[in-house]
């Protein structure tokens, strides 16, 4: 009776030990959601500057996941991924979303705001 209860114990134990070790991920809409939440604090914009600012999130966060779900590889065997792409080539297309998506930022934002975006809002999304 008590080994049994110390190896309920022992399993309880470990699989609260283990839990956070699997993060959930945040998905695209919650990810579009809390940086147009940043944008409203910074730069309060108008709902037509807010639903471009949408589009061109959605559109950088599914682009980005897609990536992400290639670079951990294919659910079958069959199926292609980028596993046997090298890690230079995989950050190449990674600056290529983050360039893409700053140069349509720029066409929404004036000066000002897009350095507010640069210097203020993209550094508090990032994950510390």
């Amino acid at each position: 009776m008590r080994a049994r209860l110390r190896l309920i114990l022992a399993i309880g134990l470990f699989l609260s030990v283990c839990k956070p070790a699997q993060a959930q991920k945040e998905s695209v809409s919650d990810k579009v959601s809390a940086t147009l939440e940043k944008f409203d604090e910074a730069i309060k914009p108008d709902k037509s500057k807010k639903s471009s600012l949408e589009s061109v999130f959605t559109d950088f966060y599914t682009a980005q996941e897609k990536l992400r779900n290639n670079i951990q590889g294919p659910s079958s065997p069959l199926a292609q991924g980028l596993q046997q792409q090298d890690y230079q080539s995989v950050r190449k297309q990674n600056e290529a979303l983050f360039a893409d998506r700053d140069a349509r930022l720029k066409k929404i934002l004036n000066d000002d705001e897009f350095k507010k975006w640069k210097n203020s809002i993209e550094p508090s999304l990032r994950k510390k």
